[in-house]
C-alpha cells in the first residue's frame, strides 16, 4: 500500500471510528451493557455465586457418648459452615429430618458386639442433589479429619490431603477467571452484532457505500470503539479480582492482558460476521445469544466440568474459543507457569482470530460491492 493509499485509509478509518465512537456515547444500551452489565456481574458472580458449602442444618444423636464422638461433635459444632442442633432422641432427630428443620442427620451408636466400636450413620436430605453430595463430603470430612487428628482413626494410612493453587478451595477464585469469559462475550460479539444491521436500518449504510470505502476500513473503525470498550470491562475485572476478591496473579498479568485481548478480538470478529450476514438488529442479537454468549456459559468450563460431560459436548466445547481462553486464565492466575501448555492455547486462538476476521471482512467486502 502506497503512502497516498494509506493516508487515505487511515483518514477514513479515524472518520468512522470518531463516528463510531460518538454512537456509542449516545446509546445508553452500549454504555449499559458495556460498563454497567461487567458492575452487576462482578458483584453477582463473586457475592451471589459459589460453590462452597455454607449454612448446612445438621442434627446429630450421639447414642453412645464416647470422648471421641463428643469431640466430633464438637469440632462439627465449632465448624462456622455448619448449624448444628443436638438430639436427644434418634425418633425427634427423624422427624427434624422429615420436615426439613435439618438438612442432615448424623447418628453415633454402638458397633454392634464390640464394646467400644462407634458405628456413625449419615442421612442427607436429598431433594437438592448436588448439595446433599456437597453435605455429605462436608461432614465425613469433618469427621475423618477429626478423628485422624486426636488419633482415633483406624490402624493403616491415614491420608493427608492439601489443594494445590487453590489451598482453601475458593469457589471464587474459580468463578472470577469465568466471569472475564463472559464480559469479554457480552461486549466483543454481542455489541459489535448490532453495528452494521443498525446501520442497513437506519439507511446509513446506502450512504457509506456511495463512499470510496474498502471493507478494512470498516472493520477496523467497527472494532477500534468496542475493542477499548472491552478493555475497560477488563480492567473492571481484573481490579475486582485482585482487590475485592482476593485472586492471586501467580503467574503473568501479561499473560491474562494479552489472551483477554486476543479473545474480544474474536468475539469483535464473530460479532461483526453476524451483523454482516443479517440487517436486523434483532435476528443479529437472537443470532449473537446463541452461538457466542450460550456457549460463552455452557461450553467453557465455567460451571460444568467438560470432563463430565458427554464426549460430543466435550469435542463441541473445544470446537470454540472460550475453553481455551479460560484454560490461559486460570494458568494466569492461579499457577503460573506451563509455557508450553499456553503456547499450544495462544496458537489455537490466534487462528480463531484470523479465521474470524477473515470471514468478517470478506462479509463486509460483499456487502460494500452488492
Amino acid at each position: 500500500m502506497s503512502t497516498g493509499r494509506f493516508s487515505v485509509f487511515a483518514r477514513h478509518v479515524w472518520a468512522l471510528t470518531l463516528k463510531e465512537s460518538r454512537q456509542i456515547v449516545r446509546d445508553k444500551s452500549a454504555v449499559l451493557i458495556g460498563v454497567v452489565m461487567p458492575i452487576v456481574l462482578i458483584v453477582l458472580f463473586g457475592y451471589g455465586m459459589s460453590f462452597d458449602i455454607r449454612n448446612v442444618r445438621l442434627g446429630v444423636f450421639d447414642a453412645v457418648q464416647f470422648a471421641q464422638t463428643r469431640e466430633c461433635v464438637s469440632a462439627l459444632a465449632a465448624n462456622p459452615n455448619f448449624d448444628v442442633e443436638r438430639f436427644a432422641d434418634r425418633t425427634t432427630l427423624d422427624k427434624a429430618l422429615a420436615s426439613f428443620e435439618v438438612e442432615a442427620a448424623l447418628v453415633f451408636e454402638k458397633d454392634g458386639a464390640n464394646v467400644s466400636g462407634v458405628r456413625a450413620q449419615l442421612r442427607v436430605n436429598g431433594i437438592d442433589a448436588p448439595r446433599a453430595t456437597q453435605i455429605a463430603q462436608a461432614v465425613t470430612g469433618a469427621v475423618a479429619t477429626t478423628r485422624a487428628v486426636h488419633g482415633a482413626a483406624a490402624a493403616g494410612v491415614v491420608v493427608t490431603p492439601r489443594i494445590w493453587f487453590n489451598e482453601s478451595a475458593n469457589s471464587r477464585w474459580y468463578l472470577v477467571p469465568g466471569l472475564f469469559v463472559v464480559v469479554m462475550t457480552i461486549i466483543g460479539c454481542m455489541l459489535t452484532a448490532l453495528v452494521i444491521a443498525r446501520e442497513w436500518e437506519r439507511g446509513t449504510m446506502e450512504a457509506m457505500i456511495a463512499t470510496p470505502l474498502s471493507p478494512w476500513a470498516l472493520l477496523l473503525s467497527k472494532c477500534l470503539p468496542y475493542f477499548a470498550l472491552g478493555m475497560l470491562g477488563w480492567a473492571l475485572c481484573t481490579s475486582a479480582a485482585v482487590w475485592l476478591y482476593g485472586v492471586p496473579v501467580r503467574g503473568s498479568l501479561t499473560v491474562i492482558f494479552s489472551a483477554s485481548a486476543l479473545y474480544l478480538v474474536i468475539n469483535l470478529g464473530i460479532g461483526l460476521l453476524i451483523s454482516g450476514l443479517t440487517r436486523s438488529q434483532f435476528l443479529s442479537s437472537q443470532i449473537a445469544v446463541l452461538v457466542s454468549f450460550l456457549p460463552a456459559v455452557l461450553l467453557s468450563g465455567f460451571i460444568f466440568d467438560l470432563r463430565n460431560a458427554p464426549v460430543w459436548a466435550d469435542t463441541l466445547a473445544h470446537l470454540l474459543p472460550p475453553v481455551y481462553y479460560l484454560e490461559i486464565l486460570k494458568i494466569g492466575f492461579l499457577s503460573g507457569g506451563m509455557a508450553g501448555h499456553l503456547a499450544v492455547k495462544f496458537a489455537i486462538l490466534v487462528g480463531f482470530a484470523v479465521l474470524f476476521l477473515v470471514l468478517a471482512r470478506m462479509q463486509c467486502a460483499k456487502r460494500i460491492r452488492s
